[in-house]
């Protein structure tokens, strides 16, 4: 079981990558995504603040992303070595106290800088 998960981290993992994202960062994420009737690859930017992360291992690591259009929140979640995340920047670094930011679902607070 071991060398069928080797031979899997070494094919599709990106080792060279290496993100560091913490809780309440405002990041964007440049993803591409593919339209299943056109056949066509589009890049896409979701900028916010990351509000969860979750996974003990390289396949399941994945990340929740927050922001607020037209007083609408809006989440996304992303696996962080999925294929299709181009690029990851780190806009601005949070201070919080704590691991899961589920409150800013319930008030429209900003992380502090």
């Amino acid at each position: 079981m071991n060398k069928i998960i080797k031979y899997l981290e070494n094919k599709y993992l990106k080792d060279k990558i290496q993100y560091d994202i913490k809780i309440g960062d405002n990041i964007s994420v440049y993803y591409s995504n593919i339209e299943k009737l056109k056949n066509k690859k589009k890049s896409q930017v979701f900028t916010g603040y990351v509000i969860a992360k979750k996974g003990d291992n390289k396949f399941n690591k994945t990340f929740i992303v927050r922001k607020i259009i037209n007083n609408i929140g809006v989440e996304m979640i992303f696996f962080l070595y999925s294929p299709y995340i181009n690029n990851i920047i780190i806009n601005n670094r949070g201070k919080v106290k704590r691991s899961k930011l589920f409150y800013l679902r319930y008030n429209n607070k900003k992380i502090k800088k």
